[in-house]
């Protein structure tokens, strides 16, 4: 294997139970070299990460995998005693890797044989989807949006994952939970409407209920909101503010865009997300200007016309790419 790149590509592969037998002596070389560890672990995180949400596919390459995976692993498990046994004394550090490596294989075989399957939606810049769950709950997902769900509930719950943010109108079910993990929240109701905005790359995150009432657990606090609602979370600041909204929840599903105290960083990539274009700060100025105000259903035009008023910060337009300046 050449390089860190191909080393974690087949390491990845290794624990996630797709690769060839050639791959699979190749890994269990490398796996004796210390200065292999760090990629081992960081390979391991991530197949975790997957194991969560695992989807069907039917890439005959990903079978012809597997294929030679069940293969492999039978031979290893008869050997093992005789070919790990060495490697566990000369790399110590590394036991716990390969331990890590079978686990994670029975895990992925036994996620598996329950014959889960996911959908996977997406939605671009400028770009809505309506999706209706296999419970019968409603989904609007903005713009440079993601929402992962299994094609059919399980009995003991009804979970999904969203990259982004959507409006959820659940269908009540008191016997199953709806459950929504989106970034650092995991949000759990049994059947109420409510909004998420989760995008990796903005300083605030937030939730938003429209009626009904949810529990929200984040590393740092779990709380209770009611019907109008909000709780944002300043990941740079390390803040969490929740207080009443009376605005319209998930307006932007009608073209309107709502900012309350927002970091102008935030404002410029929700109008890159809904206007597909570019926008840049000017190099050596500092930004920290938090914005309010709504715009209903408005031109990029008018809306950056309204910024400039509202926080003196000029702005020059070519086409879609703009840059802002002081």
């Amino acid at each position: 294997m050449k390089g860190n790149k191909d080393k974690t590509t087949v390491i990845h592969r290794f624990l996630n139970g797709t690769y060839t037998v050639d791959e699979a002596y190749a890994f269990l070389e490398e796996s004796n070299d210390p200065v292999n560890k760090d990629i081992i672990e960081e390979a391991a995180f991530s197949v975790w990460e997957e194991s969560q949400f695992l989807e069907k596919t039917g890439d005959p390459l990903n079978k012809e995998y597997k294929e030679e995976a069940y293969t492999i692993l039978k031979d290893i498990e008869k050997k093992k005693k005789r070919s790990l046994k060495p490697l566990f004394l000369v790399a110590g550090s590394i036991a716990v890797a390969i331990a890590v490596i079978f686990s994670f294989f029975r895990l992925y075989e036994g996620v598996s044989r329950q014959d889960i399957y996911y959908e996977c939606i997406e939605t671009t810049y400028g770009e809505r989807k309506d999706i209706t769950l296999p419970d019968g709950s409603m989904v609007t997902l903005n713009s440079c949006s993601r929402l992962r769900y299994p094609a059919k509930f399980t009995q003991q719950a009804r979970e999904v994952m969203l990259q982004g943010e959507a409006f959820f109108d659940v269908a009540r079910d008191p016997d199953r939970q709806f459950v929504v993990t989106a970034g650092q929240f995991c949000v759990k109701v049994l059947g109420t409407a409510f909004n998420i905005k989760s995008y990796y790359n903005d300083e605030i995150t937030s939730v938003k209920v429209d009626r009904g009432k949810v529990q929200i657990e984040m590393p740092e606090a779990t709380m209770r909101l009611s019907a109008q609602e909000r709780v944002e979370v300043n990941s740079l600041r390390g803040t969490i503010k929740k207080h009443q909204d009376l605005y319209e929840t998930a307006g932007w599903r009608k073209g309107c865009l709502y900012f309350d105290a927002t970091p102008i960083q935030d404002v410029a990539r929700e109008l890159e997300r809904e206007y597909n274009c570019s926008i840049v700060f000017q190099e050596g100025q500092e930004f920290d200007n938090l914005i309010s105000g709504e715009h209903d259903n408005q031109s990029l035009e008018s809306v950056l016309q309204s910024l400039e008023y509202i926080s003196g910060i000029k702005y020059n337009k070519d086409n879609y790419h703009i840059l802002l300046y002081k």
